[in-house]
């Protein structure tokens, strides 16, 4: 008996140190890594700040394939990264020549939606129309989720165009209708949201506070339910992972739903 407990012993002894060498190296070469090559329809123009925190170190938050044979409805294609088509709406610029935005969208054919981001881009919460948000839930019981939903006028968003640029819309509604289809969606609220992106001049482009750090916008839907509560933050994660954000971006909600406890 004190021999089979004293071979156990060494057994478990052993299989911890192997698990902490593991992790040792796992870490030490995972901090002294250099940062992946990306490609040039991948990088991305952010400049990020010393503040924002960076992804943990986890093989979930290694880099994706970038490979852009992902095969029609393949795994990869609806778990992983199917947004292989890049469309380039206003291009980046090297700041040499130009202090101008810039905007892409990444275009999944299997799950035909995109994700896309841009740079020097301003809100307009005046043109944004919906509920306050934040409420207790028993002053707003019986509001209809309509109204938490928020409606995009023109130029709500806008997109620095560079000197001598017109105002003018980002996207035409063949674009919408091709890249964001609205599909089975009643209400597609990333649609109308680039529907409302204007290109503004320079000069007309003023911002009371500029936020340098990549900024991920979320539209709750069925905020009270865990189910799509937790593939609302599923798409977040992906947004982040096509983009290829450097550090976790700040994220804004644009709702008006109100306090949600869990218990």
């Amino acid at each position: 008996m004190n021999r089979k407990l004293s071979t156990l012993l060494k057994i478990l002894l052993f299989l911890f140190a192997l698990n902490s060498i593991s992790l040792y190296f796992y870490f030490y070469f995972s901090s002294h890594s250099a940062a992946p090559h990306l490609p040039e329809t991948q990088q991305n123009p952010l400049n990020t700040s010393q503040f924002s925190k960076p992804w943990p170190i986890l093989p979930s938050y290694l880099p994706w394939s970038e490979t852009s044979d992902v095969g029609y409805r393949s795994c990869e294609a609806y778990f992983g990264n199917g947004f292989t088509e890049v469309i380039e709406v206003i291009p980046p610029k090297p700041a040499a020549r130009s202090s101008g935005g810039w905007f892409r969208c990444h275009y999944s054919r299997t799950l035909r939606c995109s994700v896309c981001e841009g740079g020097k881009i301003r809100m307009d919460p005046g043109k944004i129309r919906m509920s306050k948000g934040g409420e207790r839930l028993e002053e707003v019981m019986g509001r209809g989720e309509e109204e938490e939903l928020p409606e995009f006028e023109d130029g709500a968003f806008q997109v620095d165009g560079g000197s001598g640029k017109k105002q003018s819309r980002l996207v035409s509604e063949e674009f919408l209708d091709q890249y964001v289809p609205v599909g089975g969606i009643l209400r597609h609220t990333m649609r109308g949201l680039i529907k409302s992106i204007q290109v503004a001049d320079e000069n007309d482009f003023n911002c009371e506070e500029w936020v340098e750090e990549p900024t991920l916008l979320v539209t709750r839907f069925e905020y009270a339910n865990i189910f799509h509560t937790v593939t609302d933050w599923y798409s977040a994660y992906v947004s982040s992972r096509v983009t290829a954000l450097p550090n976790r971006p700040h994220v804004v909600f644009v709702d008006g739903h109100c306090e949600v406890c869990v218990l």
